[in-house]
């Protein structure tokens, strides 16, 4: 099966069919951006490269860009506070990756642990990750295993209160056809990273310089989160259309072409 290029009317019949409203509740339960995860009720709505192993690897990597301190285990144990528990933890991987390895089939967490200074990452911190991710997994965290291969045809950038399942068969002049979207949602994100950055600082799991805040902390982060989903852009949707998606509180959304991953 080909991948599919969506053009906006198919992102339009696509998200149409398949949008969901965000449960507050679960609204800091993340997931990958992969386009690959099946249409399930339970689906998180909140995509980051990577899931909460990107999320890691993000703090990691801005503490290394802008130089103070972070503690690996405080930071965790936050990030564990944040998302409500453990066992709210969320990583994935791939049906052909090894079992005994975590992490093996996520295409985000490979580039990161092959590209180090690309990403901005130390070998240790690598390492603490997929020690942490192997830990979470054994204490009730969920590793979702996603099968098949790449399809995504567009990398979408979502903002309001409703997400979209991201894979669907869609009519086209020659019959149906399947379409996959890489999602980013962005609100989300930068919702949970604003209380992610004060809880870093409460738990003392970062040292910024004097002067600094949590204002300074999540400005960073937003930054360095760019710059990775950019990156995993690049290396995973290269050719692809990138759209932004807003949804009003009704579901209801406007769809914007704003570039083309390059």
């Amino acid at each position: 099966m080909e991948r599919r290029i969506l053009v906006s009317r198919e992102l339009q019949e696509l998200i149409s069919h398949n949008r969901y409203k965000v449960d507050p509740s679960k609204k800091f339960i993340s997931r990958c951006i992969d386009g690959r995860y099946e249409n399930s009720s339970d689906l998180p709505a909140l995509a980051i490269p990577g899931a909460d192993a990107g999320e890691l690897a993000l703090i990691f990597a801005t503490g290394n860009i802008y130089g103070f301190e972070v503690d690996e285990e405080k930071t965790f144990e936050t990030l564990v506070k944040v998302v409500g528990g453990i066992e709210n933890l969320r990583f994935h991987t791939d049906a052909h990756a090894s079992k005994d390895s975590v992490l093996a089939g996520c295409g985000h967490m490979k580039q990161i642990f092959s590209k180090i200074q690309i990403y901005h990452i130390e070998e240790k911190e690598t390492k603490f990750i997929q020690e942490k991710a192997r830990e979470a997994k054994n204490e009730g965290a969920k590793e979702i295993v996603l099968q098949g291969e790449h399809k995504e045809g567009a990398v979408v950038f979502v903002s309001g209160d409703y997400s979209f399942f991201p894979q669907d068969d869609l009519e086209a002049e020659e019959g149906r056809v399947h379409a996959q979207a890489f999602i980013f949602h962005k609100s989300l994100v930068d919702e949970r990273h604003k209380i992610l950055c004060e809880k870093l600082i409460e738990n003392k799991a970062v040292k910024l310089f004097d002067g600094l805040d949590g204002e300074y902390l999540y400005q960073v982060l937003s930054q360095t989160t760019e710059d990775h989903l950019f990156e995993a852009a690049k290396q995973l949707a290269s050719g692809l259309p990138i759209y932004e998606v807003a949804f009003d509180d009704d579901g209801d959304f406007e769809i914007e072409k704003i570039d083309t991953v390059q």
